[in-house]
């Protein structure tokens, strides 16, 4: 090759490299893109710099993991937090037990199965237990006897 070639030849690939790095690599300078170009012919240059490449693939496609994570449990949150409540109608029956603990403070199945004319214990502790189901009360346990209380 001529000199007159090599230099249409190194001229040309200023240009290029110009047009396509644009603004980003101006602080290194042409001579120093045509010192990468040509040693990026180099077999060893190619291998290490294409490690380097899938090396940083690897740790961003882990940062996104885990910011997918953490997107996924804050859209988690947010449904649950932000869910309508069902409104359940309650019964007559469950209505008034409410009000009487509510009055009362805390009261045991004993003391429901008394006043709303449960004939066994089990049947009062099996309401008062979908009450607390339903989150309308709260089971507090002092030592053999379990109290309820309006939450």
């Amino acid at each position: 090759m001529t000199d007159n070639n090599t230099e249409k030849l190194q001229e040309t690939k200023k240009m290029f490299l110009e047009q396509l790095l644009g603004q980003q690599f101006k602080e290194l300078g042409l001579s120093d893109l045509m010192a990468i170009q040509e040693k990026s012919q180099d077999p060893l240059v190619l291998s290490v710099l294409v490690f380097k490449l899938l090396e940083e693939r690897r740790e961003t496609n882990k940062i996104l993991k885990d910011i997918q994570e953490k997107y996924d449990k804050l859209q988690f949150s947010m449904r649950e937090t932000s869910a309508v409540p069902e409104i359940a109608i309650l019964s007559e029956t469950d209505d008034r037990i409410i009000t009487y603990i509510r009055a009362k403070g805390k009261a045991d199945a004993d003391e429901i199965r008394e006043n709303f004319g449960y004939k066994g214990t089990n049947a009062a502790s099996q309401r008062l237990n979908n009450l607390v189901k339903a989150r309308y009360l709260q089971k507090i346990n002092s030592g053999r006897k379990v109290y309820f209380v309006v939450k």
